[in-house]
Formats: structure tokens, C-alpha cells, sequence
């Protein structure tokens, strides 16, 4: 197989690699495999980031529970680059009519965050796998999604919309930003310039992360408690790392709880990275942790049973999320 050498010399932001990574993925397994130079040239795909995301993300790309024969394989030998689908992905799809249609929707999305950054086969429409998925997608929905499905609702979250369309200006336009900022685990209103450099959404609530230079550091805000957001004419100072966001770590997020931990569960106050954590003599700890979302509480809670007690939190936090939690799991098993 001869080589062709890559095209594109510039560096790819996170939306143009997954438009283009989306594109690589079908045609490398269609053609049984491909020589790395070749994959570079045909998807404008620069050869150092195209190696990083097969080596380091497609690789775990995959479904629950994540094991081997859930997870995508990538093999790398002599240049060739050989991908093959996990087992899971050889059996019928069987989607509800809400799944189906929130599969259409968010591959819409992606499709779009793509058309900026050009078109892995040479353009044509018809030839892009994606469109070619969404487009059965759509008749498999019936004539009803078929005619409406352009009307589909998405919200990934809720936050003032000129708040979001000036942080995604910022972004773009590398500038700075000042926001008056509420801290709900503290309950003060603080105000702070920072460098934005990525928006996510995470449970129904949008993040905006960035380094703030009152903290010296990358912190996490939601954008649902930014008072006043003004768009500075200076340039970021501090460049995040490229690629794309972070998990959310509860260390990140200013909600906060406080639990008793039974001498049994004293482990997971270090697990899971407790804020602050008090030792009493009989062994019990009382470890205050950030709370990243409720359903990660939840978890946490349900876990650990009568060795937790629940004794502070945040207004925003239910106080009977345990019972709430385990009383759904136990109507599952209800006849």
C-alpha cells in the first residue's frame, strides 16, 4: 500500500476532530484497514492528533459496563491502522421511539459542530457516514419524525441564553471575562476575572470552565449562578490544555455536603476525596465532600447505608435523597 503524506500541518480544535474521527472510523473498517498517512490525507487529519485520538480516546470508546467486549479495538502496526467493532455493536439495536429520537437529535448536533471544519469524503453529503445513519435514522422513525424531525427540541440545560452566547463569544474570541459570581456553598457573591476556555453541559446544568485569577487556578462555575457577565477587550492570559472538557471531579463544584462515617466507612472519606474531614477517638469521621451532581450523592448515600448520616448540606440538596433514591430501586423489583 503506498502512503500519501498529510495534508494538514495546523492543529484541529476538539469539534473538527470529532466531526473528522466519526468520518475515520467507518471507512477504516470498511476497508479493512489503512495505512496512517493515508488516513492523515483523506480527512485533513494531522498525523500527530489522528495517532492521539486512536491511541489514547477511541480506545476506550465503548458501551456499559465498559468491559473488552464492549469497548472499540484499535490496532496500530508498521503505520496500518486496523479498527474493530466491540462485539456489542454486531447485535440489533432495538431503540424506544424517545431513544431513537434523542439519538437523531444529538447526532444532529454533532453533525453540525462539524460543518465548520470541512468534510471527511471529499465533501459529498451522501458519502458521510453520519448523514447516511441519520437519514435512516429519521424514515425508521415513521412519516410523522420524518416531516417535524428538523422541529426537535433539545435542551442541554438551563441557563440565560445571552449569558451563554457571550461566554461562547469570549471563547471564540479569546477574551476575557468578569462575572459576578454566587457561591452557593459559601453563600457570597464574589466577583472574578477569568479566562474562559470550555462550556459543558452535565446533568441538566450548564459549566463554564476557565482559570480564574482571583483563585490561581482552573475552577468550574455553573453558568446558572453568574449575576453579571461582562466580555472584556483583554486576551486570556492563561491557555487551559487543549482537548476536550474535563470530567466534572467533585472537587470542582462549590455544592457541599457533610456525612458522619461509621468507623466501617472512614475509607470513604479518602476515596472519594473528601474537602475536610474531622477524626473522632471512636473511629467515626465526619468528611465534608463537593458535590458534583445528586445522583453521585445518591449513590453514595445508598452505598453506605446506616455507616452514613447525613448531617449538613447545601440548601439545593433534597435531605431525603437516600429514602427518595432507594425507594425508587426497590419499586423496580415490585410486581
Amino acid at each position: 500500500m503506498t502512503s500519501v503524506p498529510a495534508a494538514n500541518p495546523t492543529k484541529l480544535s476538539v469539534a473538527e476532530r470529532m466531526a473528522r474521527l466519526l468520518g475515520v472510523v467507518p471507512w477504516v473498517v470498511e476497508q479493512e484497514g489503512a495505512h496512517l498517512d493515508d488516513i492523515a490525507a483523506r480527512f485533513d487529519y494531522p498525523r500527530e492528533q489522528l495517532l492521539e485520538d486512536l491511541e489514547q480516546r477511541l480506545f476506550f470508546v465503548g458501551v456499559h459496563p465498559f468491559t473488552p467486549d464492549t469497548l472499540i479495538d484499535v490496532f496500530i502496526t508498521d503505520g496500518i491502522v486496523d479498527i474493530q467493532y466491540a462485539d456489542w455493536f454486531s447485535q440489533p439495536l432495538q431503540l424506544s421511539g424517545e431513544e431513537a429520537t434523542r439519538l437523531l437529535a444529538a447526532g444532529r448536533t454533532v453533525l453540525d459542530m462539524g460543518q465548520a471544519s470541512g468534510r471527511g469524503d471529499d465533501g459529498d453529503d451522501e458519502a458521510n457516514p453520519l448523514v447516511r445513519a441519520l437519514a435512516k435514522l429519521t424514515l425508521s422513525l415513521g412519516s410523522e419524525a420524518a416531516d417535524g424531525g428538523d422541529y426537535i427540541d433539545v435542551c442541554l440545560g438551563h441557563a440565560p441564553s445571552d449569558t451563554l452566547r457571550d461566554l461562547r463569544s469570549a471563547i471564540s474570541r479569546r477574551r476575557q471575562i468578569e462575572i459576578e459570581y454566587y457561591s452557593q456553598g459559601r453563600d457570597v457573591m464574589t466577583i472574578r476575572t477569568v479566562d474562559p476556555a470550555r462550556l459543558l453541559s452535565h446533568d441538566g446544568v450548564w459549566y463554564l470552565f476557565g482559570w480564574c485569577h482571583r483563585a490561581g487556578a482552573e475552577r468550574v462555575f455553573r453558568v446558572d449562578r453568574i449575576r453579571t457577565l461582562a466580555v472584556l477587550a483583554s486576551e486570556v492570559q492563561v491557555d487551559l490544555p487543549a482537548g476536550p472538557p474535563p470530567a466534572l471531579k467533585v472537587d470542582t463544584v462549590d455544592r457541599t455536603v457533610t456525612i458522619r462515617l461509621a468507623p466501617e466507612a472512614a475509607w470513604a472519606a479518602d476515596y472519594h476525596g473528601a474537602r475536610e474531614r474531622t477524626d473522632h477517638p471512636d473511629g467515626s469521621v465526619d468528611a465534608a465532600f463537593a458535590v458534583a451532581s445528586e445522583s453521585w450523592l445518591a449513590r453514595l448515600l445508598v452505598q453506605l447505608g446506616p455507616q452514613a448520616e447525613l448531617l449538613d448540606c447545601d440548601p439545593g440538596i433534597d435531605r431525603n435523597l437516600r429514602a427518595a433514591t432507594a425507594g425508587r430501586m426497590l419499586a423496580r423489583y415490585r410486581p
